[in-house]
């Protein structure tokens, strides 16, 4: 990738955060993304209350992320095709009338078994449509130098929910009810909705209408864009590769801590991903000044790699959780600057439908993911199971530089 992708980082003195837009953006996403996590993680443990049966919570889940599957393209072609602020509008006020179905039906013990996994669903379906409109803002509301900076900012939000959300979750379940984590749920909906009538994008810059994408085309077309578009295919393959090595880690978790006759120390190693993740985001705007850009992404991989190798060396709990940091570093570094990659190689008419193919390739994989690790930990054990992960994705990653 060249720098020619992100601009020179010097574009610009002020950081995407004082930028009023894409601040207004931020802080709601802030707002909304613990609400969604807390939400899940009640709604998982009232399925559990309910059934006693643990394959209930797990259709939950998998009703709460099959929609990114299932309709991120659809989502995305959408997305290409109407004013994507009023259609994260629409869809978030629908992800408010379920949440708030979700709130009364619990609040007078009417949330059956099934109304349950069916609302999640629906939670989940308005969600996977809002995604790719929302990412594909990033690119509209700061300067091309900071798109890479922005994105990873972007990501704080989703690691600031999965950290924040289960927090507020375990309070709810110790002091209350679980309606109490779908009322909040509601409420946070109205980040989003609010944000979308605060955001003003200009009329034009050059690039065509910014308020309303200028598309007639469907999900064929998009897929076609995204193979035929030099670099695009790669991209979306580092994307792949970084999030299999974090999805491995968090499969294979168990056991590796199992190995050392721990095994409840798996959440040592998830804490210490989470911990390097965030490491990662904090510092990207430094690491983007001093490092340049054409080895960012190989630095990402390798630290991915180092930390998968160290794992493989295992040998106690400290050894472990110091190989499972860097894996989270090198996520937090790798995915800002391939998100950023796809949306300045993406004209505004297909982006919304390039960063569902990003949403699939980030989230709607993970169980795929978690299938390969565990095949591949069967055959060669859970370390060097991740260390073929991390050593593909170098390779990969050392390859496309230029």
């Amino acid at each position: 990738m060249t720098d020619s992708l992100f601009g020179d980082g010097d574009g610009d003195a002020r950081g995407p955060l004082r930028r009023r837009d894409f601040a207004i953006y931020w802080w709601a996403g802030i707002v909304s993304s613990p609400g969604s996590w807390a939400s899940n993680v009640c709604a998982s443990v009232l399925m559990l209350s309910l059934t006693g049966s643990p394959f209930m919570v797990g259709v939950v889940n998998f009703a709460l992320f099959i929609p990114n599957l299932l309709f991120s393209l659809p989502a995305g072609a959408l997305g290409d095709r109407v004013e994507r602020r009023r259609m994260i509008v629409v869809t978030q006020s629908a992800a408010l009338v379920v949440a708030v179905v979700m709130t009364v039906l619990s609040g007078v013990d009417a949330l059956t078994p099934w109304l349950l996994a069916g609302t999640c669903f629906l939670l989940g379906t308005a969600n996977a449509f809002t995604k790719p409109p929302m990412l594909a803002l990033i690119a509209l509301l700061v300067p091309r130098p900071l798109v890479a900076r922005a994105t990873a900012l972007n990501v704080v939000q989703f690691q600031f929910g999965q950290i924040a959300g289960p927090g507020i979750a375990s309070v709810i379940l110790l002091t209350a009810t679980p309606t109490w984590a779908f009322a909040i749920n509601a409420v946070s909906c109205l980040g989003p909705i609010v944000a979308m009538f605060l955001i003003r994008l200009p009329a034009s810059d050059g690039r065509g209408d910014l308020a309303r994408p200028r598309s007639s085309g469907g999900v064929a077309e998009g897929l076609r864009f995204v193979v035929r578009t030099p670099q695009m295919p790669a991209i979306l393959a580092a994307v792949v590769l970084t999030n299999a090595a974090v999805e491995a880690l968090r499969t294979l978790a168990p056991t590796l801590s199992s190995e050392l006759s721990l095994p409840d120390a798996a959440g040592v190693l998830i804490m210490a991903n989470s911990i390097g993740a965030m490491l990662g985001l904090v510092t990207f705007g430094w690491i983007e000044k001093v490092l340049p850009r054409r080895w960012m992404l190989p630095t990402a991989f390798g630290l991915q790699a180092a930390g998968a190798g160290v794992l493989a060396v295992g040998g106690s709990l400290p050894v472990l959780a110091l190989g499972a940091l860097p894996i989270g570093v090198g996520f937090s570094l790798s995915i800002p600057l391939l998100s950023a990659a796809l949306q300045m190689v993406s004209p505004d008419e297909f982006r919304s439908r390039v960063m569902a193919v990003f949403t699939m390739a980030h989230l709607g994989l993970r169980p795929v993911f978690a299938l390969v690790a565990g095949t591949l930990a069967t055959a060669f054990g859970a370390g060097w199971a991740l260390v073929v992960f991390g050593v593909v994705a170098l390779v990969v990653a050392v390859g496309r530089r230029p």
